[in-house]
């Protein structure tokens, strides 16, 4: 596991490994030992699911991160010598933690991932934000598209009610901030 962090830490940049793929690990773990699933395959996902990302330096609405991510991963585990079976099982958290894009999880420890990745949004909103304000034209716009993201997260990424369970207030309290923010626009 120590090679993962490292290669992680080093793949991300300091922001991205924080503010997302740290709380990606936290949410991924809390659900993977709450619903018995394998520890080991969720944690090596969590750290490498967005590794596609990261290898191409720039993230773009239609980019297809979790493609190059998923043969990132197969190579780099290859290289650490895990077997093959355990290989496929990573693999696939990452080739599907998009939920809405790509293949569906066929396995609890890829729903686990896809997840992870949504409840991640919720802990660090703050930098959601940030990304939204910085990439849009407008305050509004911005709004409207941190509004957009926050309940395809909710409605089509969180399919697990254990991980509803968890992020639920901070869900409630944002929908709040954004509906309190649009009575001005």
């Amino acid at each position: 596991m120590k090679k993962i962090i490292e290669i992680a830490k080093n793949s991300y940049t300091e922001k991205d490994y924080n503010y997302h793929i740290l709380p990606v690990v936290k949410n991924a773990l809390l659900l993977a030992k709450k619903l018995n699933a394998d520890l080991e395959v969720v944690e090596i996902a969590a750290y490498l699911h967005d590794i596609g990302r990261a290898i191409k330096k720039k993230f773009t609405e239609e980019n297809e991160h979790h493609i190059t991510g998923a043969e990132e991963t197969k190579k780099i585990l290859k290289e650490l010598k895990y077997d093959e079976d355990f290989i496929k099982k990573v693999e696939h958290c990452v080739l599907t933690h998009r939920g809405r894009k790509g293949p569906k999880p066929e396995t609890l420890e890829a729903e686990i991932i896809s997840c992870a990745d949504a409840m991640a949004h919720f802990d660090t909103f703050l930098d959601l934000v940030n990304y939204f304000i910085k990439n849009t034209n407008s305050f509004e716009e911005a709004v409207n598209k941190i509004e957009k993201k926050v309940e395809r997260n909710w409605n089509q990424k969180l399919t697990l009610s254990e991980a509803k369970e968890i992020v639920k207030v901070k869900y409630d309290s944002i929908l709040l901030l954004i509906k309190s923010m649009k009575e001005y626009f």
